[in-house]
């Protein structure tokens, strides 16, 4: 997080091999899969078909010079009958779970179990793999996972876990969509598990909202009241309830969607070799780390120069006695800062914002001025980076903030359009390009989104 003065640009991403051998039928040999099956890494062979349906390349995907446009047609999230978005609001987010059958219509989930473990090879992309080896016996193993790992895994009892998926493969982010009637800078990522029968994570809690989105084969939810206990097994590298009674139980089939509230008690479990669960996760900072963020960024901003000045001082018999009026001193010098509501704007903005360490934005190596955007911009659209985060907020001036990966700038009023058409759409055109003859500021800021890498052409 950082204003725009001083930033330096994050350092490009460099994939790994890709997985090649049986990973998932537990032989040395290759499976047996469609010959479109799409890999992801340097592999050219591999990656040579995804290549051809969109157009790009996996490392020009990563330094963000061709990122796939997204097509997917517009979903929504099919609620149980008689529920509205607004009824789910005040009925259920963040109070009690819902099990919507069918919710997910529309969408191809076609990313098959090797694809997955390919993935998870990534050097730079977060997995991890758990393992039960018995009642209260659980292994838990970190990528990036070398291919010969899969072939030797067991028959049962496992599972793969990776993160920010919906970031290395951009047509898996339009399963956002259905979920936008919620803030979109409270969303994470979506991680992506596969496991084998009897595979599971343990019965455990979260501190976040998740939506939990049944893509293929089933899996058995068991789900207990709000945690009375935060009680773990002790000695085990994951964290599983000691003590853990569920209440309701279902069974999720393709398309199932089952929502849980922060704190919700939960286990789930692979009931068959074809388990994949793709999760909606948002981002739930604790209160710690807003605090640590926030005296952070005051640091920041709080010239070196000020220093404690005393109130008006009288003689005193104690010189060890620190006086109230020095204590009532000390918290309005504070106060200057730590009420400045403009302040906790741009800091809470560019917190929700910052993109995590692993994802790393390589910059271009040209850099546009905004006469040559103008011209580009006639004939092309311009696509936020898949790992890239946006969002925008009114000040009571009138004025506006943009805030992008961490930085906050600033912007007139008349900005609002192409501001909330840079945050609210993947990709922008000609909306884009009125915006910007319109303003200059907007002109200037779309040019360093551009010079970051934070945005990129895209020729249809």
């Amino acid at each position: 997080m950082a204003e725009r003065q001083g930033f330096e640009p994050w350092v490009g991403y460099k994939p790994t091999p890709v997985f090649k051998t049986g990973a998932f039928n537990r032989s040395a040999t290759s499976p047996k899969l469609p010959k479109d099956t799409v890999f992801f890494g340097k592999n050219k062979g591999n990656f040579h078909t995804f290549s051809q349906q969109t157009g790009c390349s996996w490392n020009r995907i990563k330094s963000g010079l061709d990122i796939p446009l997204l097509r997917q047609a517009s979903m929504q999230l099919r609620f149980p009958s008689s529920l509205s978005a607004r009824d789910f609001l005040h009925q259920y987010w963040q109070k009690r779970p819902l099990l919507m059958r069918n919710a997910i219509q529309g969408y191809d989930f076609d990313l098959s179990p090797q694809e997955l473990a390919g993935l998870a090879c990534e050097e730079d992309v977060e997995s991890r793999m758990v393992l039960r080896h018995g009642e209260n016996s659980w292994e838990l193993r970190h990528g990036p996972f070398d291919e010969t790992v899969f072939a030797q895994l067991p028959e049962t009892n496992w599972t793969l876990l990776v993160q920010d998926v919906d970031k290395y493969i951009p047509h898996i982010a339009a399963l956002m969509q259905p979920f936008y009637f919620l803030p979109g800078w409270r969303f994470d990522d979506i991680m992506i598990s596969y496991a084998v029968s009897g595979g599971s994570v343990g019965p455990h809690t979260d501190t976040y909202d998740v939506f939990l989105i049944q893509a293929q084969g089933k899996r058995q939810w068991q789900i207990g009241n709000k945690s009375s206990s935060d009680a773990l097994l002790p000695d085990l590298p994951v964290r599983i309830l000691a003590e853990y009674e569920p209440e309701e139980e279902w069974v999720l089939e393709p398309g199932d969607v089952l929502y849980l509230p922060p704190g919700m008690a939960h286990w789930g479990i692979a009931e068959d070799d074809a388990c994949m669960t793709w999760s909606v996760g948002l981002r739930a900072p604790s209160v710690a780390e807003m605090l640590g963020s926030f005296t952070q960024y005051l640091l920041d901003q709080v010239p070196e120069e000020q220093h404690f000045h005393d109130p008006a001082l009288a003689p005193q018999d104690s010189p060890a006695e620190i006086r109230l009026p020095a204590l009532a001193q000390v918290e309005a010098q504070l106060n200057t800062w730590l009420n400045d509501a403009d302040m906790k704007q741009r800091w809470f903005g560019c917190f929700m914002t910052e993109i995590k360490e692993h994802l790393f934005i390589e910059p271009p190596q040209q850099q546009l001025s905004p006469e040559q955007l103008l011209h580009e911009l006639q004939h092309t659209r311009l696509q936020r980076h898949p790992f890239s985060r946006y969002a925008w907020a009114s000040r009571p001036s009138g004025s506006l903030y943009l805030f992008v990966c961490g930085e906050v700038f600033g912007l007139p009023g008349n900005c609002k359009a192409g501001v909330t058409q840079l945050c609210d759409q993947a990709s922008s055109g000609r909306a884009l390009l009125e915006a910007c003859r319109n303003s200059e500021a907007f002109l200037h800021t779309v040019t360093e989104l551009l010079n970051q890498n934070w945005l990129a052409f895209h020729h249809d």
